[in-house]
């Protein structure tokens, strides 16, 4: 396989309903360049790991499949996946969202060929309920987000910024350096948030570029990482967010107005879930 401009690293786990969409979503990019796409399969039990390793069969200039005997969960799955890609650029498509666009890759591409300045690139994206099967085009339009013209870190800290992983392509180079120069924050599993913190972090280096048209979509589960019907589950990743934003206003040095905003939610999350697990070391702590 010839070296790639850019590597899509997309993970996957129990991702049935939806692998194929994501997949098909990469494979059909029109680019003047080569692409590869490297998934991470983590051992799925619902039939996800065999289409994987068909499309794999059909695209074998194209796929690379990166997996173990065993589940190694998802922050390890990403870690190795993205350890696994070689190109110049690297793009991100979960394996439970979609590219619709088929020019997405060509469109960020040239902006960062051009733009040698811009660290990342990142657009506007469609919303899917997969219950209600309700479908919201050009979501950040739609919400009359008001998105800066060159986001820096305090933005991505605030929520201002509305940057969705499925939609994001950075410089490779960045993308390490960032990882290695603070493993804590991006290689522990202290933070459940995988990426908020890179955003954050390459937006100290590098300008941000949006693009305001749907690129991609997001598949809105019932159940994902940070979403659940589980309350503790689900609180206790408020929870992590709440300390991760800290650590970014602490190491960084950000204005106190936007730390106390996230201490406060870290100390009602918390409370919440000393609440709902009968903790009273966390009681207390709060």
């Amino acid at each position: 396989m010839s070296e790639p401009l850019v590597s899509v690293k997309m993970i996957t786990y129990n991702h049935r309903p939806y692998i194929s969409q994501a997949i098909e979503g990469v494979v059909q990019q029109k680019t003047e360049f080569s692409f590869e796409l490297v998934i991470g399969e983590d051992c799925s039990t619902d039939g996800t790991r065999e289409i994987v390793f068909e499309y794999q069969k059909r695209y074998p200039d194209l796929i690379r499949v990166i997996t173990s005997e065993q589940n190694v969960g998802m922050k390890q799955n990403g870690r190795r996946t993205a350890e696994a890609c070689r190109g110049k650029y690297l793009a991100f498509c979960e394996g439970d969202d979609f590219w619709h666009d088929p020019e997405k890759l060509q469109k960020q591409i040239d902006f960062l060929e051009k733009n040698p300045d811009c660290g990342l690139v990142f657009s506007d994206f469609d919303v899917f309920h997969t219950q209600s099967k309700k479908l919201i085009k050009n979501f950040l339009k739609y919400k009359k987000r008001a998105i800066p013209r060159n986001p820096r870190i305090s933005d991505i800290v605030t929520g201002d910024t509305g940057i969705l992983t499925c939609t994001v392509v950075v410089r490779r180079d960045l993308y390490e350096r960032v990882k290695n120069e603070d493993p804590f924050l991006h290689l522990s599993d202290h933070f459940l948030m995988g990426d908020t913190q890179m955003w954050a972090e390459i937006a100290t280096l590098a300008d941000l570029h949006f693009i305001p048209e749907s690129l991609a979509r997001y598949n809105l589960l019932d159940e994902s990482v940070s979403r659940s019907k589980d309350r503790i589950k689900r609180t206790r990743f408020a929870v992590s967010n709440a300390e991760l934003l800290i650590y970014l206003c602490n190491k960084y040095n950000l204005p106190p107005h936007i730390r106390k905003i996230h201490e406060l939610n870290w100390a009602t999350y918390s409370l919440r879930l000393a609440f709902y697990s009968r903790s009273a070391s966390l009681a207390e702590k709060v």
